[in-house]
């Protein structure tokens, strides 16, 4: 179980670091979506948003590779990948199966204890 938990922790910091560096500096040049989708993403790129989340996905990504610090890179790419979730859903874009395969792995089991007192509701006293 070990070992599973630090190759999936590895893939998930590899692409959002890989990809959260291509928002930064585009090396793998990916067309605009067309439609409502294309205008969103042209309105985000051209307000410098994009930017700001490629400096998140980067954050976190290597947050998670470090092994020290991935409970708090896993805490960076949550809200990332509802976000691209949601896209993926709401304007009908190809790609979804992307985003879910990178929302399974961010669920890994090894990582509940870190999460404990997020998910159990205090005592009154």
């Amino acid at each position: 179980m070990k070992i599973a938990a630090i190759i999936l922790r590895t893939l998930l910091g590899l692409a959002f670091a890989v990809f959260g560096l291509n928002m930064l500096h585009d090396f793998m040049h990916m067309p605009m979506p067309a439609g409502d989708a294309g205008t969103y993403m042209g309105l985000l790129y051209m307000h410098k948003y994009l930017v700001a989340i490629g400096l998140v996905q980067l954050l976190g990504g290597l947050l998670t590779l470090s092994g020290r610090f991935t409970p708090l890179g896993l805490i960076f790419l949550g809200p990332v990948l509802v976000n691209i979730l949601l896209f993926h859903t709401l304007f009908g874009q190809p790609g979804i199966i992307n985003g879910i395969v990178l929302s399974v792995i961010e669920l890994i089991y090894a990582y509940r204890p870190n999460f404990a007192g997020i998910f159990s509701a205090p005592t009154v006293p």
